[in-house]
Order: structure tokens, then sequence, then C-alpha cells
């Protein structure tokens, strides 16, 4: 309270709800505004000075909100709104753009026209199946949604997040051109054939910190002799829904960086994993939630 009190005498914001019926400044360049459009009249949205538009709250629709006249808008967050979306290009300073799922039609043409944008984060419990072309957006660092669909990257060097992604869509990728990458979750789609990802493709980022996959199939031999490349860097690793045909336990405790690991819902026939001395040197959080799993055995001086 005190923060939003300090904010709106120093006119850095404005946030409109269902108690506080006051109109936009036209000098205020961020707003935050919930679901309650009733007290926020469109034609108030023509603030040519807005840096930020941040929309939270139940899904609603809007009718007369231009974004094209927003040239100086940096942060767009629809949130759950949606209203028809016009963009020819001309947000150069956009830089993040939060959509849901639905927000708007034809979002995919929309987005490929972002040239400078920096975050795409579509938050949504629908997958995005359309074709999403970002090969001109060359300063992306953080790319976050369900994309089923395929995705197109082009010189991608900035980028450093990549969540959510199928594994059809990651085998159509090129990773050697992902170098800064940091951060990556890829997951099978149900609706979809069963795809093997190309264990092959990880070796190539030498910077991932952060790795989570989601029920794909791993070919343990092969699997080992990746993993053993990727190690250097990973702080974080989370498996879901895997089916290990040996012990995991061997290659993940000489991760020289790991921090976290998690095993959830996975598969293991052997019923026993052993953690050897020295393993796991860095190891701050082990979770593992495995019904096929009947004993850790974790040797002393193991997680030191």
């Amino acid at each position: 309270d005190v923060a939003i009190k300090k904010s709106k005498e120093l006119n850095f914001v404005n946030v409109y709800n269902d108690h506080v019926a006051q109109h936009s400044s036209t000098t205020c360049r961020r707003e935050v505004v919930h679901h309650q459009f009733k007290r926020y009249p469109s034609e108030k949205c023509q603030n040519k000075r807005m840096r930020s538009f941040l929309n939270f709250g139940e899904l609603e629709f809007l009718v007369g909100f231009d974004v094209e006249t927003l040239k100086l808008l940096r942060v767009l967050d629809l949130g759950r709104l949606r209203f028809p979306l016009k963009i020819n290009g001309d947000l150069i300073h956009l830089r993040y753009l939060g959509i849901d799922g639905y927000s708007f039609s034809d979002r995919a043409a929309i987005i490929s026209k972002l040239r400078f944008l920096q975050t795409l984060e579509a938050y949504s419990e629908y997958p995005i199946e359309e074709t999403i072309d970002l090969r001109k957006l060359t300063s992306l660092r953080h790319v976050i949604g369900q994309f089923v669909g395929e995705l197109l990257i082009g010189d991608a060097a900035n980028l450093q997040t990549l969540r959510f992604i199928s594994s059809d869509s990651w085998n159509k990728l090129k990773p050697e051109l992902l170098i800064n990458l940091r951060d990556l979750e890829i997951y099978q789609d149900y609706e979809k054939r069963r795809v093997s990802v190309s264990w092959a493709s990880l070796t190539k980022l030498r910077s991932l910190r952060v790795l989570k996959l989601d029920n794909l199939r791993l070919e343990s031999e092969e699997a080992v002799r990746s993993t053993d490349v990727i190690s250097p860097s990973l702080e974080s690793v989370t498996l879901v829904g895997m089916t290990f045909e040996e012990d995991p336990m061997p290659v993940l405790q000489k991760m020289p960086r790991l921090e976290d690991l998690i095993l959830e819902g996975c598969f293991y026939p052997g019923g026993k994993m052993s953690v050897s001395e020295q393993g796991f040197g860095r190891l701050r959080k082990l979770q593992i939630v495995m019904e096929s799993l009947d004993e850790l055995q974790i040797e002393e001086e193991a997680m030191p």
C-alpha cells in the first residue's frame, strides 16, 4: 500500500481497480489495470506517453485500445485480455510482450513483426499450435510458452530461455545457434506421436544451466555420453516421467555444478539407486518421487 501510494504521488503508475474510479493521466507512463474495465474508459487508452501496460484478472474484452498509437511502449502484458490487435511494425521500442494463448487473432503474424522484442511470454493452459516465426527477432532473450507448432529461430545468439517447447519442435531447431541458452524445457506432446529427442543436440548447449525433460524417451547408453558433455554447466536438472534402463545416479552425481535434482514420476525397474563417495559435491536439493524406487543408498562422504 505504501509503495502504491508513493508511486501515485510521483506519477510513476496508475492502478485501476473496483474501488478507484480515477482517470488515466496523460503523463502517466506505466499503467496496471484490473479486469474491471468499466472504470477504465477506452478513450483513456490513447496515452501516447505510455511505456508499460499491464492487465491482470479474469478474462475480459476491450474495444478501442489502439496499440499502434503507443509508439514509446516498451512493456505490453495483456494477460487474459482479448481485443482486436493490429501492429504494423511501428513498436520499435517494445521489449516485452505477455499474452494469453488466445489474446488475439493473427498472433503469429503480429509477433513476427516485433523485430526488437527481447521477451515473449505466452502463458496459457492452451498450447500454441501455429508456426511462430522468430527469425527476424534477433534480440530475443527469453521465449516462454507451450509451443506445439513449429518454432522458427534464426540467429538466436542472444536467446537465454526457451521453455515448454515440444520434442517435435525442438528437433527442428538448430541447437548450434543457441550458444547462450541457459534455461531449457522440452516436453512430449501427447496429442502427437511420440518423438525421441536427439541427445546429440543437447551436447551443443555449452551454456545450459537449467534443464527439464518431461516424459521424453531416454536411451541410456547415448544419454550417458551426452550428459557427460553437457554436465559442466548444469546447475539444475528435472526429469519427469522418464524411464531409466540403468541407475542414473552414477552419471548425475558427476555433474560438478549440479545443485538441484528432481526425479518426478520416473520409472526404474532396478528398484535401488546408489550415490557413491564424493558424489553430488554441490547438491543442495534432492527430490525423488518414484513409486518404483525401493531404496536409495548414499555412501559416507557423499553430498558434502
